[in-house]
């Protein structure tokens, strides 16, 4: 008995739950007679499994809602506003109802229930005037299905734990065919294994793919409850609102749909407070006085997108900015160069309310960043636009579902880690020339291709030290949900592939840096990076702009309180300097062998130009590197050689003018020691020309996905511009096992050919003609090569 009184309030539940939404729309339109056909036999079916289970009180609510939808199919009562309510109060009550039978308890006050059923009944019309069919009724044909109707497909209700019991053998399933599968790769090839092997796989993931649809629940689950949700707070807020659902047919895990069910309720409860005007104001501003939003829901290969859609009076750009400066969250120059999207995007900060009063419905500043919060730690993304007096839209993107996901691998001093493929933009190689790290007010910077971007150390957040040396380590580029971008240090990178991720329990997830664990290939456990905590925790990705823009900001605020930044350095001669940090774009390491000295000047090669140099000693280098700052003024650029780059000050003592060296503007205290300031216009009006581009040697690359992830990165900061395969000549033409079409410029010989057996597999004229293609060194190597031939 008891399996069936759970099957009846499961049953009972979803038909209510279904019955709301179709309501709402019939209110919208009571001339759609198959909606009301709907909505009938809804009402009928609970009544009728009240009576089977003996709750008379939950029979008699029923009756009655089933007695007051006969009237209005038969003409004689009038669908509004205030018997549609009725309706939903009594579907309201009986939900109430069924979660006190489930719990054992009193089903309450039965004198309520006759309140509700009394105003039900309120509202006849005279038989004198009866309700005219429209042609939607004369036309319906007996026994056709509702065009609108929710199909009742076969189906048998499953415990939600035995469907998890199940999803998690599976995928343990899923783990050990991946370690059978590396076993058998390390093995060598068996035919006699390898044919069964490919068909257990196949009828593997056949079965994983079925198991993870029985997870899926199709969205109009979640999106029912919006209809009745708009209605009544419309009426409460004194407005008018019609919701348009788009994209109910679309399927999501169902532990994805409970995740963003909060998320969702909040986006339309602004929309509907801040978004959509009054019918007064909807007038002046010449809009029809009801108010439209729209949801619609897509899929597109393994992420869902949801866009929520008002067409009410925008956001207001100014009124925002000028919340956030009062705030905190941004500063007054920073304003000054943002542009509209980005201002908008400040919605999601904490404690950033435009709303004038405080309200049960929003006002409290507390909202949109956990909002956002929570569509980042199920892997999302969310983004707002909006055209003033025109509307508001949300757009979500969020993975079908948490179960399986595409990671990253990599590893901290021989432990494992995976990083969500979502996130990775690129990777680089800290050994490669062009790449520079760098600390500016105790905050590490990454120089990649002309950006300066926050970086952080994963050994350093997670408390282990990295066991390759900082030359050999790469820097993950990620970039998160708001467009920030940041890196983080690695000692090595591994494979990418699809990981089976399960949950861990609530003292490690408190730490705030896992998602989950996970298995690799191998049955090696790991722990997936919580990427979006990780970079809030680390503080410099908690705004919407960058660390670098901020800092920028930081020093044109400082500039206005008469305060001079600058970057700190000691010169070749043991003396302390300093140059206003405005003007340093990048601190850049170049070979000694890359600077040219004449009788008159010095120069040097970075990133393929010719950059004039200062501050050189007038001896030999003492190493076979030097540390440069790249300064800029706007419109050129000149490099000044150091010994040591220290930190960014600010000169707050006063600056006392010097004829002693032509090249320093005045001499300054700083920490109690004289330091001498830079005179930029000196400097630029003696090395400021504006540099010769050279022009960057092209590389070819085979179409294929190898190439693309891990080839092209090595190249590009290898210095050369990528060109697809077949697609024009170029400098060097790479091959894979001698596969491939370019031909290089010119007819020279410039072909790398890339093979896949190890050194150690291979010998002879096959090694001598080719290089393994993880063998970084002797690729950088035979680049190098190409570089002196082209300069001969």
């Amino acid at each position: 008995m008891e399996e069936l009184l759970a099957e009846f309030v499961a049953e009972t539940r979803e038909m209510l739950k279904a019955s709301e939404g179709e309501i709402i729309a019939w209110e919208a339109d009571p001339t759609d007679r198959a909606r009301l056909d709907t909505i009938f036999r809804f009402v009928h079916t609970v009544k009728g499994n009240c009576g089977f289970f003996d709750f008379p009180r939950l029979e008699k609510l029923s009756h009655a809602a089933e007695d007051a939808l006969a009237e209005v199919r038969a003409g004689r009562r009038r669908p509004d506003a205030n018997m549609v309510t009725a309706v939903l109060s009594i579907i309201d009550r009986i939900s109430e109802m069924v979660d006190a039978i489930e719990n054992g308890e009193e089903l309450g006050d039965d004198k309520r229930d006759q309140r509700l059923i009394d105003a039900l009944e309120e509202g006849y019309i005279p038989e004198d005037e009866p309700v005219t069919a429209g042609p939607e009724y004369s036309d319906q044909k007996s026994g056709q299905k509702p065009e609108n109707s929710i199909a009742a497909p076969r189906s048998i209700r499953l415990s939600v734990d035995l469907l998890d019991r199940v999803m998690s053998g599976v995928s343990d399933m899923v783990l050990a065919r991946n370690d059978l599968a590396h076993r058998l790769r390390e093995a060598g090839t068996q035919p006699a294994i390898d044919g069964p092997f490919e068909r257990l796989s196949t009828i593997l993931t056949d079965v994983r793919e079925a198991v993870t649809r029985m997870r899926m629940q199709r969205l109009e689950f979640l999106f029912g409850a919006f209809p009745r949700m708009v209605r009544d707070l419309s009426a409460e807020l004194g407005k008018q609102v019609m919701i348009d659902i788009e994209g109910g047919d679309v399927e999501l895990d169902r532990e994805m749909i409970e995740m963003i069910r909060d998320p969702m309720t909040h986006i339309i409860r602004n929309a509907i407070d801040h978004g959509i005007e009054t019918p007064a104001d909807r007038r002046e501003s010449g809009k029809h006085e009801i108010g439209i939003l729209r949801i619609a829901a897509r899929q597109s290969s393994n992420k869902i997108s949801i866009v929520v859609n008002d067409d009410g009076a925008g956001l207001q750009e100014d009124r925002i900015a000028d919340k956030a400066v009062a705030n905190g969250l941004i500063s007054t120059s920073a304003r000054k160069n943002m542009t509209r999207d980005e201002i908008l995007q400040l919605v999601f900060e904490p404690g950033l309310s435009t709303s004038e009063t405080v309200s049960a419905v929003s006002g409290r500043g507390v909202g949109l960043d956990v909002v956002r919060d929570n569509i980042e730690k199920i892997g999302g993304s969310i983004r707002v636009s909006s055209t003033p007096g025109e509307g508001t839209q949300f757009l979500l993107q969020i993975p079908l579902t948490l179960s399986i996901i595409s990671a990253l691998a990599v590893e901290v001093a021989d432990q494992q880690f995976a990083i969500p493929q979502s996130y990775v933009e690129e990777i680089v190689h800290l050994g490669a020339e062009h790449i520079q790290l760098t600390k500016v007010g105790g905050t590490t910077l990454i120089d990649f291709r002309g950006q300066r971007t926050p970086c952080l150390s994963l050994g350093d957040t997670l408390g282990i030290e990295h066991s390759a040396p900082t030359i050999d380590r790469s820097a993950v580029l990620m970039k998160l949900a708001n467009g920030n971008i940041f890196a983080m240090i690695v000692d090595r990178i591994h494979s990418i592939s699809d990981l089976v991720v399960k949950p861990l329990p609530p003292a490690i997830m408190a730490t705030n840096c896992y998602a989950g664990s996970t298995l690799l290939d191998n049955g090696r456990p790991i722990l997936v990076l919580d990427i979006a905590l990780i970079s809030r925790t680390a503080g410099f990705l908690t705004e919407s702009r960058s660390m670098i823009e901020r800092t920028i900001d930081s020093v044109s605020d400082e500039q206005d309180k008469d305060e001079v930044r600058a970057m700190l350095f000691t010169d070749f001669d043991g003396h302390r300097r300093a140059i206003a940090l405005g003007l340093v774009q990048r601190i850049e390491t170049i070979a000694a062998d890359a600077i040219e000295r004449t009788a008159v000047a010095a120069r040097a090669v970075v990133d393929d130009e010719i950059l004039p140099l200062a501050g050189l000693p007038d001896g030999p280098l003492p190493d076979d590197h030097v540390r440069l700052l790249r300064l800029s003024d706007g419109s050129s650029e000149v490099l000044y050689a150091v010994e040591r780059v220290e930190d960014s000050v600010v000169l707050d003592q006063e600056l006392v003018k010097t004829d002693d060296d032509p090249v320093l503007e005045a001499v300054t205290l700083v920490d109690g020691v004289s330091v001498g300031v830079i005179d930029a216009h000196t400097l630029f009006a003696k090395h400021g020309a504006v540099p010769k581009r050279v022009s960057r040697l092209s590389c070819s690359l085979p179409d294929d996905e190898w190439s693309r992830r891990m080839l092209a990165p090595l190249l590009a900061n290898a210095g050369y511009e990528i060109v697809r395969d077949d697609e024009e000549e170029a400098d060097v033409a790479i091959t894979l096992d001698g596969q491939g079409t370019s031909k290089p410029r010119d007819g020279k010989s410039a072909v790398i050919d890339l093979r896949s057996t190890p050194d150690s597999e291979v010998s002879g004229e096959e090694k001598e003609s080719s290089i393994y293609r993880y063998n970084r060194a002797a690729l950088l190597e035979a680049l190098r090569q190409v570089r002196k031939g082209e300069a001969a």
